[in-house]
C-alpha cells in the first residue's frame, strides 16, 4: 500500500474518531441537560399540584378531578397520590413509547429522572404524598433528532475536511513522488536531479539523492572525457581533427554496406594544390591553420547529415561524404564556394583548390568510388584556377523527379516494402533480434534503401516509406513472434503525428510492442533530444525498445544519454574495424562499453566481418554483434 493511502487512512480514522467522540459528548451533554430540566419540572409541578389539593375538599371526586385535570393539561408520564398507610388514592399513567427513535438509542441514553415529591395536608393531618413524573418521550425524540442533525453537520464537515486534507496531502507528498521517480530513474541508470522541496525532511532526502545523481553524472563525464582523448589520438588527424584515412574509409564502407544502408550520396575530395610550396610561403604553422579552416567547413557539411563523415586522406587531400544528395556537380560547387567563403581575404596568394565528386550507392566498393573521384580531380586540375568536377555513376532507369515519384509510389501501392533479415546475436550465439533493412521492388528487382532514398528524401516520401516499414514489421512480428529491428528516419522521429499513431498502435498490441526494436541514426536523432525523449517515453509505456545506430564515441561525450531513456546503441563499423590489431582502439571500445553499461545501455557491434570478431569483441564488453561473420 502506498504511503499516501496509509496517510489518508490514518487521517480518516482520526477524523472518524473525533466525529464519534464529539457526537457522544454532545449527546451526553444534551441528555444531562434534559434530565436536570425534567427533574426540576417534576419538583415544580408536584409542589403546585400538592398546594392546589391541600386547599380543596378531600372527597374522592374532587381529588380525582383535580389530578385528572392536571394530568390531561400537561405532559406527564405518571401522577400518583399515595395515602400515609401506603394505599394508592389516585394514579394516572401514560406508557407511550417515543416515536421514530430506535430502541438501542433509548436504552443507551435511558433517562434516570427522580419524580417530584410533595406532601398534601388536610388541616393538621397528612392526607397523602404526591409523586409526579414528566413524560420523557418528547425528550427522547428531541435528543434523537438533535443527534441526527449533529451527525449530518459533522459528516458534511468531514467531507470538506477530507477534500481539503486530500489536496494538502497531495501537495505534501508530491516531493516524495518526485523522489520515487528519481529513485526509479537511478535504478534504470538515468541520473537526473529534481527541485528541492520546502519540507525539511524531504529537502534533506532530495538533496542527498541529487548529490548522488550528480556525483555519478560527473564520474561518467570524466570517463567520457578520457575516452574522447583516446578517440582523438586513435582515429583523428592531429592537425585538422578530421578522421584519419583508415577510419574514414571504414566509415564509408559501412555506409556502403547494402545490408544496413538507407542512404546513397556523394563523395567529395578537396585537394590543396602544391601544399609544399604553401608551406614554404606561409610557414608550417600557416599551412596548418589553412588546413584547419578548410577542415572546419568539411566537418560542418558532414555534421548536417545522418551518416556522413569528413576525413584527411593524405597531406593535401581532404574529403567528406554526404548521403541523400542527388546532384554531385552542384554539391561539389557548393563545397568549394563554402571553403572559399570561409577563407575570405586571408587565403594565401596563389592558393588553388580543386574538388572532385562522384555519387555512390549501396553495394559500391570504396576502390571504385575513389577511382571515379580521382578522374574528376584529374579533370579539375587541368584548369589553372579553382575548379570542381564530378564523375557520374551509371545511369539510373528513371529520369527526373516525376519518374522517381511515380516509381516509388507505384511500388508502395502494389506491394509495399520488403524487409530483409540479418541476425544480431549475443556472445553465446543466441538471437537478440533480427535486423530488417528496407527493400523496395523497382523494375522487378529488390533495391536497397540507398538506391532510392535520396529521391524519396527529395520528394518528401520518407514518412510514407517509414510508415510502410513499421506496418510490415508489425505484421511480420504477429506471424513469427520474433524480435525485429527496423530503421526509421529522423524526419519520422520529429513527426508528432507519427509518434501519436505509434503510441496508439503499440498500446493496443502489447504482444507486438514487446518484440519491436526501433533504430534511429545516432548523430541526427541526438540533435532532437525532445522528440527522442518523447519516443523513449512511448517505448517505456508500451514495451518496445529504442536504439541509436552508427554511433561513435561522440554520442557519449556530447549528450546525456542517461536522461533520454535509450535502450541500446550500435557502434559503427569503422570503430569496430579499428580494433583489429590496435590496443588503443580496443581500450576505447572497452571504455565505451563500460560507460554505456553504467547507464543501463546495451552496446552492439556493427560490421563484424572477420570470424575472430565473434571471439574477441565480447571480451571488450560488447553485448551483441552483427555483420558478415554473424
Amino acid at each position: 500500500m502506498s504511503l499516501r493511502k496509509q496517510l489518508w487512512i490514518a487521517v480518516a480514522i482520526l477524523l472518524l474518531l473525533a466525529l464519534m467522540v464529539s457526537i457522544v459528548v454532545s449527546t451526553l451533554s444534551a441528555r444531562n441537560y434534559l434530565v436536570q430540566q425534567l427533574h426540576t419540572k417534576n419538583i415544580d409541578n408536584a409542589a403546585s399540584l400538592a398546594l392546589s389539593l391541600s386547599q380543596l375538599p378531600k372527597d374522592e371526586t374532587t381529588v380525582e378531578l383535580q389530578v385528572a385535570a392536571q394530568f390531561d393539561t400537561g405532559h406527564y408520564r405518571r401522577i400518583r397520590l399515595v395515602a400515609p398507610d401506603g394505599e394508592v388514592i389516585q394514579e394516572r399513567h401514560n406508557p407511550a413509547a417515543p416515536q421514530g427513535v430506535p430502541d438501542w438509542f433509548v436504552s443507551m441514553v435511558a433517562f434516570d429522572i427522580r419524580p417530584g415529591v410533595a406532601h398534601i395536608s388536610d388541616g393538621w393531618r397528612s392526607f397523602g404524598t404526591l409523586y409526579v413524573e414528566s413524560q420523557t418521550t418528547y425528550a427522547y425524540e428531541s435528543l434523537w433528532s438533535g443527534t441526527l442533525r449533529l451527525i449530518g453537520i459533522f459528516a458534511a464537515g468531514l467531507l470538506l475536511i477530507g477534500l481539503l486534507g486530500s489536496f494538502l496531502l497531495g501537495r505534501l507528498v508530491r516531493p516524495l513522488n518526485d523522489v520515487v521517480e528519481q529513485a526509479r530513474a537511478i535504478g534504470a541508470r538515468r541520473f537526473v536531479t529534481i527541485r528541492e522541496p520546502r519540507t525539511l525532511e524531504f529537502r534533506n532526502l532530495v538533496r542527498a539523492m541529487n548529490r548522488l545523481s550528480e556525483h555519478v553524472r560527473l564520474m561518467l563525464m570524466e570517463e567520457s572525457a578520457r575516452l574522447e582523448i583516446l578517440e582523438n589520438r586513435l582515429l583523428h588527424d592531429p592537425v585538422t581533427g578530421l578522421l584519419r584515412r583508415e577510419p574514414f574509409l571504414a566509415r564509408l564502407q559501412a555506409a556502403l554496406d547494402s545490408r544496413h544502408a538507407r542512404t546513397a550520396g556523394i563523395l567529395v575530395v578537396l585537394r590543396v594544390q602544391d601544399l609544399a610550396a604553401l608551406n614554404r610561403q606561409v610557414g608550417h604553422a600557416g599551412a596548418d591553420t589553412l588546413l584547419q579552416r578548410i577542415a572546419e567547413v568539411l566537418d560542418h557539411e558532414a555534421a548536417t547529415t545522418d551518416y556522413g563523415a569528413a576525413g584527411r586522406l593524405n597531406g593535401s587531400d581532404l574529403t567528406l561524404f554526404a548521403e541523400n544528395v542527388t546532384d554531385p556537380q552542384l554539391y561539389a560547387d557548393s563545397v568549394l564556394a563554402a571553403v572559399r567563403g570561409a577563407l575570405g581575404g586571408q587565403a594565401p596568394e596563389g592558393l588553388r583548390l580543386t574538388v572532385g565528386a562522384t555519387p555512390f550507392e549501396a553495394g559500391d566498393g570504396t576502390g571504385q568510388i575513389l577511382a571515379r573521384v580521382d578522374n574528376a580531380l584529374a579533370r579539375a586540375e587541368m584548369d589553372g584556377g579553382d575548379r570542381a568536377e564530378h564523375e557520374p555513376h551509371a545511369a539510373h532507369p528513371y529520369a527526373g523527379q516525376e519518374a522517381w515519384r511515380e516509381a516509388i509510389t507505384r511500388a508502395l501501392d502494389e506491394g509495399g516494402v520488403i524487409l530483409g533479415s540479418f541476425p544480431v546475436v549475443d556472445p553465446g550465439g543466441d538471437l537478440l533480434h533480427t535486423e530488417a533493412p528496407m527493400r523496395l521492388t523497382l523494375e522487378g528487382e529488390q533495391c536497397a534503401a540507398g538506391y532510392f532514398m535520396p529521391w524519396a528524401e527529395r520528394l518528401d516520401l520518407i514518412q510514407r516509406l517509414d510508415q510502410a516499414v513499421l506496418e510490415a514489421a508489425m505484421a511480420r512480428i504477429r506471424r513469427e513472434q520474433q524480435p525485429l529491428a527496423i530503421n526509421l528516419s529522423v524526419r519520422t522521429l520529429c513527426d508528432t503525428g507519427f509518434r501519436h499513431r505509434l503510441e496508439t498502435e503499440l498500446g493496443s498490441s502489447p504482444e507486438v510492442a514487446g518484440h519491436l526494436w526501433l533504430e534511429f541514426p545516432a548523430r541526427s536523432a541526438l540533435q532532437h533530444p525532445g522528440e527522442l525523449r518523447d519516443i523513449c517515453r512511448i517505448a517505456q509505456g508500451t514495451g518496445c525498445r529504442i536504439g541509436l545506430e552508427h554511433a561513435g564515441p561522440e554520442i557519449f561525450r556530447q549528450h546525456d544519454l542517461s536522461s533520454l531513456g535509450v535502450n541500446y546503441v550500435k557502434l559503427n563499423a569503422a570503430l569496430i574495424a579499428a580494433t583489429h590489431g590496435s590496443a588503443d582502439a580496443q581500450a576505447l571500445v572497452r571504455g565505451l562499453c563500460t560507460l554505456a553499461h553504467s547507464i543501463g545501455i546495451l552496446v552492439i557491434a556493427e560490421g563484424c566481418d572477420a570470424p575472430e570478431d565473434l571471439e574477441k569483441l565480447p571480451e571488450l564488453g560488447l553485448d551483441a554483434m552483427t555483420g558478415r561473420a554473424v
